[in-house]
């Protein structure tokens, strides 16, 4: 009888409350030059982490790396923000995430139309 009441008791306890627990996504942390690891050098540079000299501090080819990065991660974070809210629309899948990309400026459908799938789900209680 125990296990019984046990089990009445969980299934009792995850009915309650809002079937929405969708968390908005957090603020990105933004790139600069004086931040960047070896491999970022690198990469920046174009060329292995072992040729990356030990006072590179700064330059053009930094500068434009961190630029191209911090751009594609505001980007990502405008589809993952709009996408949230939006996660109770009662609009096609497709029209939400045109609008999205319209918002954020944004040209990769398939990658919105999954991310606005994604919180439509977490809003439904799927995971």
């Amino acid at each position: 009888m125990r296990k019984h009441w046990i089990l009445y008791s969980v299934l009792t306890l995850t009915a309650c409350g809002p079937s929405d627990r969708c968390e908005a996504p957090p603020q990105p942390k933004l790139l600069s030059v004086a931040n960047l690891t070896l491999d970022q050098k690198a990469d920046a540079m174009g060329v292995p982490p072992s040729q990356v000299p030990q006072d590179a501090v700064g330059g053009p080819a930094f500068d434009a790396y961190v630029g191209r990065h911090n751009a594609a991660v505001q980007v990502g974070y405008c589809v993952e923000n709009e996408a949230y809210k939006a996660r109770v629309m009662k609009d096609e899948m497709s029209t939400v995430a045109r609008a999205v990309m319209a918002t954020c400026k944004e040209s990769n459908e398939a990658d919105t139309l999954a991310t606005v799938l994604k919180y439509r789900n977490c809003a439904a209680g799927n995971k």
